[in-house]
């Protein structure tokens, strides 16, 4: 075998130092972008291929030392209220996981309200520029279909969810349809038969059409079971829940975690009347039944996607976006119950009544 192009003969090829060569083969922002592209092809004619083994040194060493301050990260929050975001225990986990992360790695996170008084689009940008903040957290938008008019050419950008629109970022997410689907598939292990899946079209939307994707195919695999989604029909349910597990016999519902409260004012007992799980468990949460999205490690693999485009020198909008899926947990709780199917008919049969 030939022998192995290093970076020293690559940069005595150049005319530079190694330490320029390393950053250039890195396509780190630190250099012009003549200087990159024309080490790496005087590397491409030399024949160079990185050696995974020092790779995976210089990686060990780094996540062995102290970090050291590389740069900031900005953290995009366009809610009406600055504290409406993080007023959301799933995306508090968010910011909490990042910041937590990006400290490992020697980074800080700051929060921009695009909605403060006197802030636009236009200016912030100009900040993050004379800042050289070149690393952007897109939190979730407050509606679905939003798309705040930032310009990405210079920064690398990652956001969490589907709400921003078009979708043209790389995305890092828990993988709700898996969610979903495992949620309804522990109801029906349980015995539950009549289950009402109580969203929103626009929590559907912010969640890639998974909650819509996920009832149909539950359906689809039990066509004998009343499988309920508020959102094909009537949305005035979500004002009205009683009424809809009167309407239809329910004997398990599946929401948000505050939805358990709002049944129980409605008198119902859970889980001796109606069973609930939900959707978005944080991750101290042991008294509800559901799913935790790993809401902190979701924080911490956005951190982790975009300082590698970072080092990469990956800036503006991908060729072609990826989403990184993070797998949620099923926490049993203790608002579901092992059901008998002659129990579950007769609670079926219990909240039908005076529904005429």
């Amino acid at each position: 075998m030939p022998p192995r192009v290093t970076i020293r003969e690559i940069a005595a090829k150049a005319g530079l130092h190694f330490t320029t060569v390393s950053l250039a083969l890195r396509n780190s922002p630190r250099l012009p972008k003549e200087t990159r592209e024309r080490v790496r092809e005087i590397a491409r004619k030399m024949g160079y291929r990185p050696d995974p083994m020092l790779a995976a040194l210089n990686a060990y060493r780094v996540s062995k030392g102290t970090p050291h301050y590389q740069a900031t990260i900005a953290w995009i929050n366009n809610w009406p209220e600055r504290h409406q975001l993080l007023a959301i225990e799933v995306f508090r986990e968010y910011y909490e996981g990042a910041c937590e992360r990006a400290n490992q790695l020697g980074y800080t996170v700051e929060e921009f309200w695009l909605n403060e008084p006197g802030m636009t689009v236009a200016k912030l940008q100009r900040i993050l520029k004379a800042r050289n903040i070149q690393g952007m957290l897109l939190a979730p938008q407050p509606m679905p279909g939003v798309d705040p008019g930032i310009d990405f050419r210079d920064l690398s950008a990652v956001t969490f969810g589907y709400s921003m629109q078009p979708s043209v970022l790389n995305v890092v997410t828990n993988h709700q349809f898996h969610s979903i689907n495992l949620t309804f598939e522990r109801l029906h292990e349980l015995g539950y038969r009549r289950i009402g899946l109580i969203a929103t079209p626009e929590w559907d939307s912010k969640m890639g059409n998974s909650i819509l994707a996920s009832t149909l195919l539950f359906k689809w695999k039990h066509p004998s079971l009343m499988i309920v989604g508020t959102l094909l029909n009537k949305s005035d349910s979500l004002l009205d829940p009683d009424g809809l597990i009167r309407r239809h016999g329910l004997d398990a519902v599946i929401g948000w975690s505050a939805l358990a409260a709002d049944l129980r004012k409605l008198g119902y007992s859970i889980p001796r009347d109606l069973g609930f799980a939900s959707l978005t468990l944080g991750k101290d949460e042991t008294r509800l039944s559901g799913i935790y999205q790993n809401d902190l490690l979701i924080g911490k693999k956005a951190v982790d996607v975009l300082v590698g485009m970072l080092q990469r020198g990956e800036r503006g909008i991908p060729e072609t976006p990826v989403s990184t899926l993070v797998e949620g947990e099923w926490r049993h709780g203790t608002t579901l119950r092992k059901m008998n199917p002659a129990k579950g008919a007769k609670t079926a049969a219990r909240n039908t009544v005076g529904q005429k």
